[in-house]
Protein backbone atom coordinates (compact mmCIF):
# COMPACT_ATOMS: atom_id res chain seq x y z
CA UNK A 1 0.00 0.00 0.00
CA UNK A 2 1.33 3.30 -1.16
CA UNK A 3 0.60 6.14 0.91
CA UNK A 4 0.90 10.12 0.03
CA UNK A 5 1.00 12.64 3.62
CA UNK A 6 1.13 16.17 2.78
CA UNK A 7 1.64 18.07 6.09
CA UNK A 8 4.35 21.48 6.63
CA UNK A 9 4.85 20.14 10.16
CA UNK A 10 7.85 18.17 9.22
CA UNK A 11 8.17 16.68 12.87
CA UNK A 12 4.32 15.19 12.44
CA UNK A 13 5.42 14.58 9.45
CA UNK A 14 8.15 12.41 9.73
CA UNK A 15 6.23 10.86 13.19
CA UNK A 16 3.34 9.85 10.61
CA UNK A 17 5.63 8.88 7.90
CA UNK A 18 7.94 6.26 10.32
CA UNK A 19 4.63 4.90 12.23
CA UNK A 20 3.46 4.05 8.43
CA UNK A 21 6.75 2.55 7.59
CA UNK A 22 6.96 0.61 10.82
CA UNK A 23 3.67 -1.48 9.61
CA UNK A 24 5.29 -2.11 6.11
CA UNK A 25 3.68 0.91 4.15
CA UNK A 26 5.34 2.62 1.27
CA UNK A 27 5.04 6.47 2.26
CA UNK A 28 5.83 9.75 0.31
CA UNK A 29 5.79 13.03 2.21
CA UNK A 30 5.26 16.62 0.68
CA UNK A 31 6.04 19.77 2.75
CA UNK A 32 3.38 22.44 0.78
CA UNK A 33 0.52 22.40 -0.85
CA UNK A 34 2.06 22.57 -4.67
CA UNK A 35 4.66 19.59 -4.29
CA UNK A 36 1.18 18.04 -2.38
CA UNK A 37 -0.76 18.38 -5.59
CA UNK A 38 1.89 18.26 -7.83
CA UNK A 39 2.29 14.25 -6.38
CA UNK A 40 -1.36 13.54 -5.76
CA UNK A 41 -1.97 14.62 -9.50
CA UNK A 42 0.81 12.22 -11.00
CA UNK A 43 1.79 9.45 -8.37
CA UNK A 44 -0.63 6.44 -7.41
CA UNK A 45 -1.39 6.45 -3.86
CA UNK A 46 -3.92 4.20 -2.04
CA UNK A 47 -4.75 6.82 0.72
CA UNK A 48 -3.65 10.73 1.17
CA UNK A 49 -3.11 11.56 4.27
CA UNK A 50 -3.25 15.66 3.79
CA UNK A 51 -2.90 18.79 6.24
CA UNK A 52 -5.94 21.38 5.97
CA UNK A 53 -3.62 24.06 6.33
CA UNK A 54 -0.33 24.88 4.18
CA UNK A 55 1.93 26.59 2.45
CA UNK A 56 2.15 27.33 -0.82
CA UNK A 57 -0.27 28.27 -3.68
CA UNK A 58 -2.58 25.85 -2.78
CA UNK A 59 -4.19 24.68 0.43
CA UNK A 60 -5.19 21.34 1.55
CA UNK A 61 -8.61 21.73 0.48
CA UNK A 62 -7.84 22.95 -2.83
CA UNK A 63 -5.41 19.76 -3.29
CA UNK A 64 -8.80 17.78 -2.58
CA UNK A 65 -10.68 19.69 -5.18
CA UNK A 66 -8.51 19.59 -7.64
CA UNK A 67 -8.20 15.85 -7.36
CA UNK A 68 -12.02 15.17 -7.04
CA UNK A 69 -12.12 17.64 -10.56
CA UNK A 70 -9.66 14.98 -12.27
CA UNK A 71 -12.23 12.38 -11.36
CA UNK A 72 -8.95 10.83 -8.59
CA UNK A 73 -11.40 9.07 -5.83
CA UNK A 74 -8.55 8.16 -3.99
CA UNK A 75 -9.34 7.83 0.07
CA UNK A 76 -8.29 11.11 1.97
CA UNK A 77 -7.41 11.69 5.60
CA UNK A 78 -7.87 15.10 6.39
CA UNK A 79 -6.03 16.60 9.19
CA UNK A 80 -6.67 20.05 10.62
CA UNK A 81 -5.69 22.10 13.80
CA UNK A 82 -8.98 24.20 13.07
CA UNK A 83 -11.78 22.99 15.81
CA UNK A 84 -14.62 25.08 14.40
CA UNK A 85 -17.44 22.55 13.10
CA UNK A 86 -17.64 25.32 10.53
CA UNK A 87 -14.15 25.14 9.39
CA UNK A 88 -13.87 21.32 9.43
CA UNK A 89 -17.09 21.02 7.15
CA UNK A 90 -16.12 22.04 3.60
CA UNK A 91 -13.75 18.61 3.53
CA UNK A 92 -16.91 16.81 3.73
CA UNK A 93 -18.69 18.82 1.03
CA UNK A 94 -20.20 17.15 -1.74
CA UNK A 95 -18.42 19.54 -4.57
CA UNK A 96 -14.94 17.91 -3.05
CA UNK A 97 -16.01 14.57 -3.98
Amino acid sequence: MRILIVEDEHKIANAIKQGLEQQSYAVDVAYDGDDGLAMASTGTYDLIILDRMLPGSIDGLGILQTIRKAKNHTPVLILTAKDRILDRAPGLERRCR
